[in-house]
């Protein structure tokens, strides 16, 4: 390494050497923003991909609609 790349080096390693950690702190963030749900194993089985899930889901969503605006009539 160049000396500029070792004087980095030390300096991030001297920063991050006094910085302790805090496990999960960005998790409920990381969360929100990909908007993660926790899928049951059966309905894994059913649709093992996210493809497949959202397909079934949108189709469900679209025959209530369905079955609302029937009813509304």
């Amino acid at each position: 390494m160049n000396g500029t790349t070792d004087d980095m080096q030390r300096d991030y390693s001297e920063l991050f050497a006094r910085q302790t950690p805090v496990r999960g702190k960005y998790f409920e963030q990381a969360m929100r923003a990909k908007r993660m749900v926790e899928i049951d194993s059966d309905v894994l089985q059913a649709f093992p991909t996210a493809k497949e899930l959202n397909a079934a889901l949108r189709s469900l969503i679209a025959a209530s609609r369905h079955v609302h605006l029937k009813d509304a009539s």
